[in-house]
């Protein structure tokens, strides 16, 4: 692994934090080239996009310190490094899903038409934040003795990249969206729905592959959050279907 990428002096440039700044970059590139076919303005899907970011890492360092807070007690200033990695996915899309349905309704914006929008941006960025945590060594997942395992640091045995395997499975969850927010009818919002339930099962099942999560009542913390996440894309799509209306 490669959590420093290179040091010039006193600039030090962590692998992590690059992995996260191209996630918003592609972010960003998605965002100004679809806004028009979306029908949307740019201003609107940017002024999202910010808020999406800026709530989303700090939802998700947040859920990590508290579920670490032994380790920030004796140097609470540790919290602001977020150079050495220490972010809970699901903390940061609840965070910024909250914040960003709050926005959206005090504006009176389209908010099932912006969930389909970014539907394949999030999961497009979420897969650059994987790589960055396959190259920081955290997120790690069981030993295996297959041959497609890979030693960590620390380790002198071979492990499941399980952030290569969600950032492949990521890509091309990204590419059947964006797909079929292209080429095929659907009510507003069920392109959103489907993100919902295809990655709740897929992190529901990556779970059982990773080595650095403490199970609670038989299954871990994300496991749980997956459930939640796949029991929320039911009810929405059950409302959707007594009460939804088509795309025009």
């Amino acid at each position: 692994m490669h959590p420093v990428l290179f040091t010039a002096g006193p600039i030090t440039v962590y692998t992590y934090g690059l992995f996260v700044a191209l996630g918003l970059a592609a972010a960003l590139v998605m965002v100004l080239r679809r806004a028009d076919r979306a029908a949307l303005p740019r201003a609107m899907a940017l002024d999202l996009l910010f808020l999406f970011f800026v709530a989303g890492v700090a939802g998700s360092r947040l859920f990590y310190v508290l579920q670490h807070a032994e380790d920030y007690a004796a140097d609470p200033a540790r919290i602001f490094a977020l150079r050495e990695g220490g972010l809970v996915w699901y903390g940061g899309f609840i965070t910024a899903a909250s914040t960003g349905l709050i926005y959206a309704r005090v504006h009176r914006w389209p908010i099932l038409r912006l969930c389909d929008f970014f539907a394949p941006v999030v999961a497009v960025a979420h897969a650059l934040g994987r790589l960055g945590c396959f190259f920081n060594g955290c997120c790690y997942g069981r030993i295996t003795g297959g041959g497609w395992g890979l030693v960590f640091p620390g380790d002198t045995f071979r492990r499941h990249p399980v952030q290569l395997y969600e950032a492949a499975a990521l890509l091309v969850l990204a590419v059947a969206l964006e797909w079929t927010l292209r080429r095929r009818p659907r009510r507003e919002g069920v392109l959103f729905i489907a993100y919902l339930a295809a990655y709740g099962v897929l992190r529901f099942l990556l779970e059982f592959l990773r080595a650095d999560q403490v199970p609670v009542a038989g299954l871990t913390p994300p496991q749980w959050t997956s459930l939640l996440l796949i029991a929320g894309a039911a009810a929405l799509g059950a409302r959707l279907r007594h009460g939804g209306r088509p795309r025009t």
